[in-house]
């Protein structure tokens, strides 16, 4: 089973305390789940992507529509682009993109790619939230079973009555399995369907090789 955990635009801007459209504490107290959560991906081989939103002074003046409702943030190559506190020293993988969601090009190949795939990061009813369905709409139209997950401490977003709506969202509407806390153990029925899914792989490599 290919697992990805794609930590969505933990930057600067949307972070530090002198961030241009920061979310402040809130993005700031998610920070060492988040890193709990990249060890262990990596422990167990799975792989880790970290968005960066990207934008240039010239087309964010020009033609770019978020300009219309915010400012220029994450311009390329300042220190509001970068990610933030102890993720920039892991030697994280990246993708940029110029919008609130991926490209579709990138969304496709991670779809076709992974069957399970791990949201964090902010903010959760803009970034997360816009990622989630395209993520969702595009694997649903092209027929691919993809198991999306979220893990509610970590994503962040401004307010509380906005993480829960979010949160609710993906699970309700979307199907998102909303993970335990990070540090609290996993309820029984998601052991059970942990197990269910490694053993489906095990007949499926023992079919192959027969």
């Amino acid at each position: 089973m290919k697992k990805l955990l794609l930590i969505i635009d933990y930057q600067n801007d949307f972070v530090a305390d002198d961030g241009i459209l920061s979310a402040g504490g809130n993005a700031q107290a998610i920070e060492n789940n988040i890193i709990k959560r990249i060890r262990s991906f990596r422990r167990g081989n799975h792989d880790v992507l970290c968005t960066l939103d990207t934008h240039s002074a010239e087309h964010w003046s020009k033609v770019h529509p978020e300009s219309q409702v915010l400012p220029l943030h994450c311009e390329e190559e300042t220190t509001g682009w970068e990610l933030y506190g102890q993720l920039a020293q892991m030697n994280l993988e990246t993708v940029t993109k110029s919008a609130y969601m991926l490209d579709q090009a990138d969304i496709d190949w991670m779809v076709r790619q992974y069957d399970v795939i791990e949201l964090a990061g902010v903010t959760t009813d803009i970034y997360v939230l816009q990622n989630a369905i395209g993520l969702y709409n595009h694997a649903a139209s092209q027929g691919l079973k993809i198991r999306f997950e979220v893990t509610e401490d970590c994503v962040a977003t401004y307010d509380e009555a906005s993480q829960l709506y979010s949160l609710d969202y993906m699970k309700r509407i979307l199907g998102f399995k909303v993970l335990p806390r990070v540090g609290e153990p996993p309820v029984a029925e998601d052991i059970v369907e942990e197990e269910m899914v490694d053993e489906t792989e095990d007949e499926a490599v023992v079919e192959g090789e027969a």
